[in-house]
């Protein structure tokens, strides 16, 4: 007799399990509407990554320097070549965001799932990580080849190859470009997410 009196709700289990359900969008539909704002950043990020993907892996240049072996013969006419491959840091930046924007990809063909939401949020963070690193570690060395560093004497190399150096420092600004796309579309998310959520 105690139990009929008890009304739905009154005990917390129903109120429970309904927020649950609303938390986790059990009735919500399971594709959603399309976020035009969103798309336009995920296409965005995934051109400009592909874009310094393909400067910096393309970033070649064969230039001549003089090599003097003695005083009294004359210096040696020497090509040498500068290859963004040869850099462990470009070789990085290339792969960071060769990664972005095969990512990038997968996100734009499942942006219409809802189960999709938080694995690509989580995504999102660890593009977002590898961009911002590799264009840390690009500008570093970018940076050391343009002045070198007189306290281990490294002497600086871009004079010599003007064009490699313009062609990678301009690489590392689209990609810092697209990291902070990323960054400004992972926050996008989070509110909406949030806003969304009943839970809160």
């Amino acid at each position: 007799m105690e139990s009929s009196r008890v009304k739905p709700g009154f005990s917390g289990v129903s109120s429970l399990s309904d927020s649950r359900r609303s938390y986790m969008g059990a009735a919500a539909p399971s594709k959603p509407a399309v976020d035009g704002c969103g798309v336009a950043l995920r296409v965005f990020i995934l051109a400009a990554t592909l874009v310094a993907a393909v400067v910096m892996g393309l970033d070649r240049q064969t230039s001549t320097v003089q090599v003097t072996i003695a005083d009294k013969l004359p210096p040696l006419q020497v090509p040498v070549t500068a290859k963004w491959s040869y850099s462990s840091a470009f070789v990085y930046f290339v792969v960071a965001n060769a990664m972005a924007c095969v990512f990038s990809a997968v996100a734009l063909a499942a942006c219409r799932s809802r189960s999709a939401v938080a694995p690509l949020m989580v995504g999102d963070l660890v593009v977002l990580a590898l961009l911002f690193s590799a264009v840390g570690a690009a500008a570093e060395f970018g940076i050391l080849g343009e002045r070198g560093n007189s306290h281990v004497r490294w002497g600086k190399v871009c004079h010599v190859y003007s064009q490699f150096c313009g062609r990678a420092m301009a690489a590392v600004i689209v990609s810092l470009v697209a990291a902070f796309a990323n960054l400004v579309h992972l926050m996008f998310a989070i509110l909406d997410v949030h806003k969304n959520s009943s839970y809160y």
